[in-house]
């Protein structure tokens, strides 16, 4: 009998040592968010709102990490080095697009990076400094189109939403606008008070506070609905340059190859989220519209991104400057 239970408990040791341990639900250690801009941002804002949601969610810390540079690439350039197993995430944006329209990208966006979820957009602000002789859209068309006219948009850098609004509203009216590109957000504004460029296409995150403060002038809106804070200023659309809609539009990325299972659990937390008051609450203070989307259609928004932006660039031929 002795012998029998000494080979019994052998055969279930043997049994266990080839069988595989059981696989751990994701996350079972803290996850790496990548931000692309420095904190204080819209970027760096949603970032620290979903990463603290999904800690609750999910039940491990997730980490935001600000690696800012080069309109947002330094952050996804890092990610896609990373390990595929879906502990090192970005909030991502629609740069990711422009970006590779511009040729900036050192990776390739359709192959390299993984979209999980849609979270939100913005629109920016055509501002102006308070005392610009500019009042309307109009007012910046007829100025800019002249033969003599040398008039400056600023932004916080090449391939930013923001200097692409600038872009394609050249594009649109045949403006003479010079771009003038800062190193951030902060310092573009700093220029526009003292009225050392004519205007940016600011955005709606640190322009609104500026405005209602009467430190910088609002003359449209570069989404196609009118926000609420400014409802008596007009889109450009609405200016009479039609199905013009340009801003920000934020998304959950990882690395290409990482597991469905990690992709389908993030995806499946962020629209418990969205659907939630709180973050309808937090985006709205941002003055952020709610986006809805998985995998697919955060992958399917990013190419539409990248065809708009890359025929801007390909004819008008758009280089890094």
């Amino acid at each position: 009998m002795a012998v029998l239970k000494l080979l019994s408990a052998a055969a279930l040791g043997l049994a266990m040592m080839g069988t595989p341990a059981a696989h751990a639900e994701y996350p079972d250690k803290p996850v790496k968010m990548y931000v692309g801009f420095a904190p204080g941002g819209a970027t760096d804002l949603l970032a620290r709102f979903y990463a603290e949601q999904l800690s609750r969610k999910l039940g491990q810390p997730f980490i935001v990490e600000n690696r800012p540079g080069a309109g947002g690439n330094v952050a996804i350039q890092s990610l896609v080095q990373t390990k595929p197993d879906g502990y090192t995430i970005a909030m991502g944006a629609n740069y990711i697009a422009s970006n590779a329209a511009l040729k900036r990208n050192s990776y390739d966006w359709d192959r390299d990076i993984a979209p999980i979820a849609l979270i939100a957009s913005t629109p920016n602000m055509l501002v102006v400094p308070p005392n610009s002789p500019f009042k309307s859209v109009d007012d910046v068309i007829q100025a800019s189109t002249k033969p003599d006219s040398f008039l400056t948009f600023g932004s916080a850098g090449v391939g930013s939403s923001i200097h692409l609004s600038g872009e394609l509203f050249k594009a649109m009216t045949g403006a003479k606008l010079t771009h003038v590109p800062y190193k951030g957000v902060s310092p573009a504004e700093v220029a526009l008070m003292a009225a050392d460029i004519d205007m940016m296409f600011g955005s709606v995150s640190t322009e609104v506070p500026l405005v209602q403060a009467g430190k910088l002038k609002i003359l449209a809106v570069t989404g196609l609905e009118r926000m609420k804070v400014f409802p008596d200023v007009p889109t450009l659309d609405e200016a009479g340059l039609k199905g013009f809609n340009v801003g920000a539009s934020y998304m959950l990325v990882a690395p290409a190859n990482v597991p469905d299972d990690v992709v389908e659990r993030l995806s499946q937390a962020v629209a418990e989220i969205n659907a939630g008051a709180e973050a309808s609450a937090y985006t709205e203070r941002l003055y952020a519209s709610p986006m809805a989307g998985g995998p697919v259609e955060a992958k399917a928004f990013l190419r539409s991104e990248y065809e708009k932006w890359n025929k801007l660039v390909a004819d008008n031929a758009l280089k890094l400057d």
